[in-house]
């Protein structure tokens, strides 16, 4: 028997566990609202992402992977803005009522809400193209914000990570990269634990809650990467209308990326790939070796790779010496 859109969010949402008790929830689903007793002393943060099946994950995916990747993209927006997780909504299309996908669905959502402690508290269902959408919401004390805007000429431009490993998994994967046939995987090169690597970094990206938070008083402005390294500074770089030196020699790349790729595949990968979900941030020269060592404490790689620079370009430096334009390009939906 095909089950009713209220059914499948009884079954799968509202006693599938996702609606766990968290502090400052009122009132989760059931009702028209959700009711979130916000702390006087933070922030609401709020943000939301919406996934497409063929666009952001390959049709046929399992569907605990794709929830996983759904979720962790947006929890990768509150470490931008070094939030705590609070909870979140679910908007969720779909073709037809599988309860095999939704059952994999809910127990892949589920394990990574518990993780960062962020329950389920509403939402919508309807039928159509597979599409999810997700809002979080975050709570984050007001001197403690990061945000894009606060970088200084001088400033050290640091990243979390590696990167480029979300571009170099769609290539592992078989899918189509925005670089077409020149992002290839080298033949022979992907070791069983290297394409392990990849396809964890696609479906199931860390968002960097814990090291956001732990960077948080001693960074002067940050971001997440999700549509390439270039343009995602370059955000910074236009909200503080400054520019940037990259030493792409010191771009971080993993075990993987460097097996799987060429140098100068890793570099574009990093540079115009996006789906990393790592954290780009400045921080003050006076405050380097504390954010360092905030970063050490997290077990998390915390990469120098660059400085804010007086004018409005971004450039690199390659490992020759030699400086060149970096266009300061963002993955384009249109």
């Amino acid at each position: 028997m095909i089950p009713s859109e209220f059914e499948i969010i009884r079954r799968y949402f509202a006693e599938s566990g996702l609606q766990f008790p968290r502090a400052g929830v009122t009132l989760g689903i059931g009702d028209d609202g959700a009711l979130l007793n916000v702390p006087a002393d933070k922030l609401l943060v709020m943000s939301m992402d919406v996934l497409v099946e063929g666009i952001h994950f390959p049709p046929q995916a399992d569907p605990a992977l794709v929830a996983q990747r759904a979720l962790a993209v947006n929890l990768s927006d509150l470490a931008a803005m070094a939030a705590e997780p609070f909870c979140f909504t679910l908007g969720l299309t779909l073709p037809a009522a599988n309860n095999a996908w939704l059952a994999g669905f809910s127990s892949g959502l589920l394990q990574l809400a518990r993780a960062f402690n962020c329950p389920l508290v509403g939402g919508d269902i309807s039928r159509g193209l597979l599409n999810i959408a997700i809002q979080v919401q975050g709570l984050v004390a007001p001197d403690r914000v990061m945000r894009r805007s606060g970088a200084k000429v001088g400033d050290q431009i640091y990243v979390s990570g590696s990167l480029g490993d979300g571009a170099i998994a769609l290539a592992s994967l078989g899918l189509a990269t925005q670089f077409g046939d020149s992002m290839q995987l080298q033949p022979g090169a992907a070791t069983p634990q290297h394409l392990l690597y990849l396809h964890a970094a696609f479906y199931q990206p860390e968002p960097r809650i814990a090291l956001a938070q732990a960077l948080a008083p001693y960074v002067s402005s940050g971001i997440d990467i999700s549509d390439g390294l270039a343009g995602d500074l370059g955000h910074i770089l236009r909200a503080n209308g400054v520019g940037g030196l990259l030493q792409l020699s010191a771009l971080p790349f993993s075990d993987a990326a460097r097996a799987c790729m060429s140098v100068s595949n890793c570099q574009r990968a990093a540079l115009y790939g996006g789906d990393d979900y790592e954290l780009c941030v400045t921080v003050a020269l006076a405050q380097c070796a504390a954010a360092e060592a905030a970063a050490a404490a997290t077990g998390i790689a915390f990469t120098r790779i660059g400085a804010i620079v007086a004018g409005t370009a971004l450039h690199g430096v390659d490992a020759d010496g030699s400086t060149r334009a970096i266009e300061p390009a963002a993955f384009r939906h249109f």
